[in-house]
């Protein structure tokens, strides 16, 4: 399959303006067929973080011209995804760790970790790295604020992550996370911090996402976050990461530099790291 209509930008402007994405990556983010890439240091990353499936707040459908069996196949786009995405790349890069952030904006003939030809598989495998982190959204009506998964790659810890993302956010949502590889069971985290097991499954669990299939192939554990639109789209509509999504982006950073760190002891507490301050305000 040709992907002659993707164009790619290198970004290495301003990423906020207050709230809201600097005008200029701004512009990026709600294009049609780009590829966006983020880097800070070099590599091997700690992580690289993906946003397969972006597109702007209001436009609910991507891969619009998508062929699949002789007819037209789209899909369900992940309005803002990057939003919260940004956030977890700009707290990490805030505190000095080598990552890389993979946005593909509303791509329109093809799912991006879905074909490991497309641009954004391509760049998401270039660089050596110790975690794909993938971001994405789930609708509203989902029995859960958080679903992580890993679909069918072995090498993720879920359950340990999990627990790190949960405490990070303090309990605030729901979380569901995939108990192990290649199955729908699953370990809820409540509000009140009780963690229920019996019975459980996630709604989607990834198992047919190419990328973190990919990932284990080349060493690499990959998780897979699905978020609802409280942290990703404004109740008015605007450009503006959701006080959720804030709180949801540096989570995520705090758990990935905690879940990859061999000694723990040597970084700052959780609660510290909770209470600093991504420059995104």
């Amino acid at each position: 399959m040709s992907y002659e209509e993707v164009k790619r930008v290198n970004y290495k402007g301003e990423l906020w303006t207050l709230q809201k994405p600097h005008p200029a990556l701004a512009d990026f983010l709600s294009a049609k067929d780009l590829l966006i890439v983020l880097r800070h240091g070099e590599p091997p990353f700690k992580v690289v973080l993906g946003v397969p499936h972006q597109a702007a707040v209001g436009e609910e459908r991507i891969c619009e011209n998508r062929i699949t069996g002789g007819n037209l196949d789209p899909r369900n786009s992940d309005e803002n995804a990057a939003l919260y995405a940004l956030v977890a790349f700009t707290t990490m890069r805030d505190r000095n760790v080598p990552c890389k952030l993979v946005i593909m904006a509303h791509a329109t003939t093809h799912d991006p970790n879905k074909e490991l030809e497309s641009p954004y598989c391509k760049e998401v495998f270039a660089d050596e790295a110790a975690l794909l982190f993938e971001c994405h959204g789930a609708g509203p009506r989902r029995l859960r604020s958080l679903e992580l998964s890993a679909g069918k790659n072995r090498l993720a810890d879920t359950v340990r992550f999990g627990r790190a993302l949960a405490a990070a956010v303090e309990y605030r949502y729901t979380l569901g996370v995939q108990k192990e590889a290649c199955k729908k069971s699953a370990l809820i985290f409540g509000t009140d911090g009780v963690e229920i097991e019996n019975g459980e499954v996630l709604e989607r669990p990834a198992l047919q996402t190419t990328s973190l299939v990919e990932a284990e192939n080349q060493g690499m554990p990959a998780l897979h976050l699905e978020a609802k639109p409280a942290f990703r789209k404004p109740a008015d509509g605007s450009n503006t990461v959701t006080p959720d999504g804030l709180v949801l982006g540096r989570a995520i950073a705090q758990a990935i530099i905690l879940h990859l760190s061999e000694s723990p002891d040597d970084l700052e507490s959780s609660g510290d790291f909770a209470a600093a301050k991504t420059k995104v305000d």
